[in-house]
């Protein structure tokens, strides 16, 4: 059995390491990579109740989908691979959905109304699924979680159904994407992708993939250790104080984190134009990252019990 080292990052806090086996897997554009996406759908389904578990369940019985498995935990991902898929002929599938996965609010300039073009509602008539492509992931977000709510629970059809389905698997990705703090900002540098950093330790990467996967790496050796070790520590307290606001709040959140400790924090860049960020530059946005994932999983809860 490989031996897990703990680090404090002050107060109670303590996360799982696994030494020196920081390993870096293909550079991701996206938000928290798959590991990140599964620690928010396990704490996601630790805090739901009984009865939006078995609705989930039996929505997710029915799908015929062969980009994920159909559990609750894999679909998580799903939006990823159907972004990426060509399914629906070369780039259709991208150019589609692929700005439902952010809302870049300017880093000096920020509004989310101009990140969310105006924030136009869906066509009279037009699934949530085969809405316009330009739409931010906090719209996305209040679009299926609509779709969801209005599902009938009982005598539904097969066209709503389906549509029901694709709501729940984008939501379970969405909730996780808005929490990914450079998915809410922007300096003319595609969300941290054009920031090229390193830190000891890891190897170097993009501002955006350090936050994506790096960060989410040192929590643990693999999801389901990340997970069980952040739901023990989410408190009633916690539970409470997430649980208030809406995806344009948790978005403004992200945004504030993502300015303050993603890209204020940064140091001056070397001669090439790159970044060396300190230990506790690294730390701090460990421990940042750990909180937004908790986060994200009790927000999906209560957004998913709600809708369901």
């Amino acid at each position: 059995m490989r031996r897990l080292f703990c680090f404090d990052f002050g107060g109670t806090r303590k996360f799982p390491l696994l030494a020196l086996l920081l390993v870096l897997q293909s550079p991701s554009l996206w938000a928290w990579g798959d590991v990140g996406h599964e620690v928010v759908a396990r704490v996601a389904w630790h805090f739901l109740t009984p009865i939006t578990r078995q609705r989930v369940e039996a929505l997710l019985a029915g799908d015929t989908d062969t980009l994920t498995p159909h559990d609750p935990i894999s679909v998580a991902v799903w939006a990823d691979r159907y972004r990426d898929s060509q399914e629906n002929g070369p780039k259709v599938n991208y150019h589609h959905t692929h700005e439902w996965h952010f809302v870049d609010m300017d880093l000096h300039h920020p509004s989310l109304d101009r990140a969310c073009h105006g924030h136009p509602p869906l066509p009279v008539g037009t699934a949530a699924s085969s809405g316009p492509a330009s739409a931010c992931v906090v719209d996305k977000i209040e679009q299926f979680s609509a779709e969801l709510r209005a599902l009938p629970h009982a005598g539904a059809s097969p066209s709503q159904l389906a549509e029901a389905r694709l709501a729940l698997k984008f939501l379970i990705h969405f909730v996780g994407d808005l929490h990914q703090p450079l998915h809410a900002i922007d300096d003319r540098d595609r969300g941290g992708n054009e920031k090229r950093v390193s830190t000891p330790g890891a190897h170097a990467g993009t501002l955006h993939r350090y936050w994506d996967t790096t960060f989410v790496e040192r929590l643990g050796p693999n999801a389901q250790s990340i997970s069980e070790h952040l739901i023990h520590q989410i408190t009633p307290a916690n539970l409470k104080a997430w649980q208030r606001g809406t995806p344009r709040d948790w978005a403004m959140e992200s945004f504030e984190t993502a300015k303050t400790q993603g890209y204020d924090a940064l140091p001056a860049p070397d001669e090439r134009g790159h970044y060396r960020l300190s230990a506790t530059y690294r730390d701090q946005a460990t421990a940042r990252v750990a909180l937004q994932l908790e986060q994200a999983g009790v927000r999906l809860a209560m957004l998913l019990d709600h809708s369901l």
